[in-house]
């Protein structure tokens, strides 16, 4: 791990370096605050490692740079501090800082905070890919659905059609008998054929819109079942139809 180490103190950049090289990481090294603030922008070092107390930028002000520009990658920071104090402490962490080494710090004190920092820094690299295979997913799987939708709609239009047109033929060919001299119960078995088929072109009609309309939008269908207790035409008794 790369890991960015801020200190105004050679010889204390130098015991950092060297214990952090010891056991496997690459170490960038900063003079000041600034100086660590410009080489984060460059390379965004998952762990910095920064004295507090540095000339222009100290390290609390280094460490709400870093929080202000982070985006989707996590910087673990680790102050040194020769302060001591709960107040102290809480106002480090109340600018983001993760952890504090006492300064002088102590080599095995160090190497601990960093497993710490490693193992953490982990957890949210584990996170964050879990993070982007799940927003993946729900892409894939909100364009399958998207695709299926299309299918539908394009499927209940086109039946829809298909549907309307042959009984548009039947109604028609009702209204012809209608201009002949029919027998009571002739006109009776022609007005229950236009009755029943304008009642399929309501309900064909109802498809087509339930196939472009949304699921809030299809109030509509509400009202269709408060005319349930009206005598459905098609629910009729059956009777022999005599004709001609």
């Amino acid at each position: 791990m790369n890991i960015l180490v801020a200190d105004d103190d050679r010889h204390g950049r130098f015991l950092l370096n060297s214990a952090l090289s010891q056991i496997g990481h690459s170490v960038t090294e900063a003079e000041n605050g600034r100086g660590a603030w410009e080489a984060w922008q460059r390379d965004h070092h998952p762990l910095v490692i920064s004295d507090w107390m540095m000339p222009d930028v100290d390290g609390l002000e280094l460490c709400r740079r870093i929080r202000a520009e982070e985006v989707s990658d996590f910087t673990f920071i680790i102050l040194i501090t020769a302060r001591a104090g709960k107040a102290s402490y809480q106002y480090a962490m109340d600018s983001g800082v993760d952890d504090f080494i006492s300064k002088p710090f102590e080599r095995d004190q160090l190497l601990a905070r960093v497993r710490v920092a490693t193992r953490i820094l982990g957890l949210h690299e584990k996170l964050r890919l879990a993070n982007n295979d799940l927003e993946r997913r729900v892409h894939e799987r909100t364009a399958e659905l998207e695709r299926a939708l299309r299918v539908k709609s394009e499927f209940l239009s086109r039946a829809s059609h298909e549907l309307r047109t042959p009984m548009n033929h039947i109604l028609g060919f009702a209204q012809v008998l209608q201009w002949k001299g029919l027998s009571t119960k002739q006109e009776a078995n022609v007005q229950h054929i236009l009755a029943s088929g304008r009642h399929l072109l309501t309900l064909i009609d109802r498809i087509l819109g339930v196939s472009k309309s949304n699921p809030e939008d299809l109030v509509f269908l509400e009202a269709s079942s408060t005319h349930r207790s009206t005598p459905n035409p098609t629910e009729a008794k059956p009777h022999k139809m005599v004709i001609g």
